[in-house]
């Protein structure tokens, strides 16, 4: 029978040792976030129809992002596989642009009104229709994005969202009176999306605003009647947990950040929006310390 010496057995235990440690270690640590689960950032949701698009870039005063493509046009049907429907794009301009693709064949008026000639075309213009700069046959991400993004950033810059001015007390001054949470108007969560389409589907769904239930200082937008249905009898399960605000930097800094949809993630029976990368990252490191520490506010729905 083979025997290990004496001398060398004291090593091969010490080295059993390291190695079981090294291999267990990346368990370990991950084993206080294995429920956490990031969310998948939504891609960028292309309108039909000219109008609709129009008129909602007016409600929310950002640009169009127009593409014109055509059934029978093969390099269309690969720029949006290989670029508009990219979540790579979607992490470019996010909900900075209203975007729709222009079926030429479908709407010649449209069409004729931005002289497209060739396919595919695509442009960025103001909500009112100005066309502010295209690009005529296919492009790839790369090209795409630096002629649209820097366009668009550049739109957004030039034309700030108007600030809402107190109104003044009979006296002539600045009421100093707190308006009430739910007198205030509410903001838009999930950026529209619907919160029980992610929940259930797992899947970024855009609401519709006749389907909407307020939760708090929120207003959420559901895909459907049914949905809308689902979400009354228990919002505080689809809501995002904290109302939506950034667990990090509220325990840590004492400040409010809302967080945003590019930085989501399941835990525990919960979703949770983070304000930026970094944030999200120090939650998945313990998640377990910030999601019991965080205690939800009193919700309300109607």
């Amino acid at each position: 029978m083979w025997t290990i010496p004496a001398r060398h057995r004291f090593w091969l235990a010490t080295w059993s040792v390291v190695a079981i440690t090294t291999l267990l270690a990346p368990l370990v640590a991950s084993a206080s976030k294995r429920n956490a689960r990031v969310v998948a950032q939504p891609r960028l949701v292309w309108h039909k129809s000219f109008a609709v698009a129009q008129a909602e870039a007016r409600r929310r005063g950002v640009p169009l992002l127009v593409h014109f493509h055509a059934s029978w046009c093969g390099p269309c049907r690969r720029m949006e596989r290989d670029v508009l429907d990219t979540r790579a794009l979607a992490e470019k301009l996010g909900t900075t642009v209203v975007a729709v693709k222009v079926d030429t064949d479908r709407e010649p008026a449209v069409t004729s009104r931005f002289r497209v000639r060739l396919l595919p075309t695509d442009l960025v213009a103001t909500p009112d229709g100005k066309a502010l700069v295209r690009t005529q046959g296919y492009q790839g991400l790369r090209s795409y994005v630096a002629k649209m993004v820097p366009t668009v950033t550049r739109y957004l810059a030039t034309h700030p969202r108007k600030k809402v001015v107190p109104k003044k007390s009979e006296s002539g001054t600045r009421s100093n009176q707190k308006v009430p949470a739910r007198s205030r108007k509410p903001r838009l969560g999930l950026a529209g999306f619907s919160p029980v389409t992610l929940w259930t589907q797992k899947r970024w769904q855009r609401g519709d605003k006749k389907f909407a239930c307020r939760v708090g200082e929120e207003i959420y937008y559901l895909a459907s009647a049914r949905e809308l249905e689902q979400f009354r009898g228990d919002p505080s399960h689809f809501a995002p947990r904290f109302g939506g605000d950034d667990v990090v930097h509220r325990l840590d800094t004492g400040r409010r950040v809302v967080g945003s949809i590019r930085h989501a993630v399941f835990y525990d029976g919960g979703l949770y929006l983070f304000g930026d990368a970094t944030t999200l990252g120090r939650f998945l490191k313990s998640p377990t310390r910030f999601a019991i520490t965080a205690s939800r506010p009193a919700i309300g729905k109607r």
